[in-house]
């Protein structure tokens, strides 16, 4: 009614009006054209009711949703603490009911016992080890303080046998990670414990140090398991060739993943295939950052943790399906970037394809259900010969040293049950009511 009061130039007090539509010293509107100017204002309150319909009703299907997934969640936590894990015996597979449970997404307090007895320790970490290694980083950080005091130059410094200096760049990418949850910036409830856990790990594997993208992976696992059980969880998970391959950043390493990538998104998504190959997206643009962090960076910490579910099942393929269902979810977006089809729509280009990958990711892959049953539709619609690739790249990589599984699963060949078995116990026990 407002509106309809300033387009309408015969109404009261126009022309003095501060409200006026029209000024002063012009004549009236003809009523020809207030009414036009009527009809486009009632059009405008339609579209902007309409959208507010919409967003309710969005909104209300996400809260529904929502809804459902706890209740869901909640329902599957009592069958995992009461049926499934009291039963299940590390080292094991997992029953073909316990795999279908797993593959809807592990509720959260499952994780700290399902984690932990998927990833496994063929390590033999011990308490006594992490302990070392953690002392070992604060021996060398003290070093580091006394050495800049007493002004030692580089040259000066005793040489180091590896790359236990990569520590330095921990405390830069802590803050991070995860910012929208101050988890792990200076101060946060598990600062402390990441930046331990990160040194420690330099010190375990001095050949391989610190890298960028460690952080999500130590993060990850804080945000479920102990701090002694993440360091476990962190220096097998950097065992497995789906991991520790693409850390050492080899060319080749990288460059099998992408073409098998691509053979993958040609045959599920040709047009997205086509599209970012014709702006000059190369896949290892994003690629290498979603599988170094198994898609923690990208993701938000729920939609990331159900992921991570899959990975610890049935490992390397689900990185390949999961970013194949990313961008079906994102294909729209990705192929049409002002929102429009037909002649008029904008073409993508490199600036928009990046945008969308970069900036409309966490915000439109936000519900763990979508992205879990795109993942599931990939993964039945792939061609075997895909799954034979990436064990071949397994197989380059490490032989038959090195690697958790004979098929690629990191479920199914679990070692040192004494220990897992042990853990999930202690857990159970403090689960269960």
């Amino acid at each position: 009614d407002l509106l309809l009061g300033f387009c309408d130039a015969n109404s009261p007090g126009v022309g003095s009006s501060v409200t006026s539509w029209r000024p002063a010293h012009l004549p009236p509107k003809a009523e020809e054209e207030s009414e036009h100017h009527r009809s486009l204002v009632r059009a405008l309150e339609r579209n902007v009711q309409r959208r507010l319909l919409q967003e309710q009703r969005e909104e209300q299907q996400r809260r529904q949703r929502e809804e459902r997934r706890e209740r869901r969640l909640q329902e599957h936590t009592d069958v995992w603490l009461h049926e499934l894990l009291p039963s299940f015996v590390p080292g094991m597979e997992p029953t073909q009911r316990m795999q279908r449970l797993w593959r809807q997404g592990l509720p959260p307090r499952v994780r700290e016992v399902v984690w932990p007895v998927a990833i496994g320790n063929v390590l033999r970490i011990t308490p006594e080890l992490f302990e070392i290694h953690k002392q070992r980083a604060v021996d060398a950080r003290r070093a580091q303080v006394t050495a800049s005091n007493v002004l030692i130059t580089l040259t000066d410094a005793p040489p180091h046998r590896g790359r236990e200096q990569s520590t330095t760049c921990i405390p830069f990418d802590l803050p991070r990670t995860f910012p929208t949850l101050a988890f792990f910036s200076e101060g946060g409830p598990l600062h402390e414990d990441c930046a331990r856990i990160l040194e420690a790990y330099t010190f375990f594997r001095p050949d391989i140090g610190y890298v960028q993208g460690m952080s999500y992976l130590a993060a990850m696992l804080l945000l479920y398991l102990p701090p002694y059980e993440s360091f476990v969880g962190l220096c097998n998970l950097l065992n497995t060739p789906s991991v520790l391959g693409l850390y050492r950043l080899e060319p080749r390493a990288v460059a099998c993943r992408a073409r098998v990538f691509e053979q993958l998104c040609s045959q599920q998504l040709p047009d997205v295939c086509r599209c970012i190959r014709e702006v000059g997206l190369m896949p290892e643009m994003f690629l290498i950052d979603w599988f170094l962090t198994v898609f923690a960076k990208c993701l938000t910490v729920d939609v990331a943790s159900v992921v991570w579910d899959l990975f610890l099942l049935d490992g390397e393929v689900v990185l390949y399906c999961t970013a194949i269902a990313i961008l079906r979810i994102l294909e729209f977006q990705l192929l049409h970037p002002d929102g429009r089809r037909g002649l008029n729509a904008a073409e993508p280009d490199l600036e928009s394809c990046t945008r969308v990958l970069n900036e409309e990711l966490r915000k439109r892959v936000s519900d763990p259900d979508e992205l879990l049953w795109h993942i599931a539709q990939v993964r039945r619609r792939a061609p075997q010969r895909i799954f034979g690739e990436i064990r071949a790249i397994e197989n380059m990589e490490f032989g038959s040293q090195g690697r958790v599984s004979t098929r690629g699963s990191i479920a199914s060949a679990l070692t040192g049950a004494s220990f897992l078995t042990a853990a999930k116990e202690r857990i159970l026990s403090r689960l269960l009511p």
